[in-house]
């Protein structure tokens, strides 16, 4: 495998990877000062933003090594589905399972930080 498309897939993992620690992460405070309620909605929160940059890192890497035009491409359908994976998440966390909507966009605020964190290397 061609070594930028290697460091790519590992950034999407580690970006992942600690986006579900912050989800878990602030899941676990709401658990010690508001209940099981609210920690649940925090996590759900977390896990939908997780998900979706899982979903956009898939999209994005799945045509390997390609011309500009299929890049860019695989891009704007990642961006597209994970919209569409985030709307229809949110829409199910709240409109359906009558998640409290505080914690559940606590929960997405808190676990994006994972995501800025994520694209900074180290090496």
């Amino acid at each position: 495998m061609n070594e930028v498309l290697s460091r790519g897939k590992r950034m999407v993992v580690r970006v992942v990877l600690l986006q579900a620690g912050c989800a878990a992460l602030v899941a676990s405070v709401f658990l010690v000062f508001k209940g099981s309620s609210p920690a649940l909605a925090a996590l759900v929160g977390g896990l939908i933003v997780a998900a979706g940059s899982a979903v956009l890192g898939w999209r994005a890497f799945k045509p390997g090594i390609a011309g500009g035009a299929t890049l860019t491409a695989a891009m704007y359908a990642g961006v597209a589905l994970k919209w569409l994976w985030f709307a229809l998440a949110m829409y199910l966390a709240i409109a359906r399972l009558k998640l409290d909507p505080a914690p559940l966009l606590i929960g997405i605020v808190v676990t994006q930080l994972g995501y800025w964190v994520g694209l900074v290397r180290l090496k």
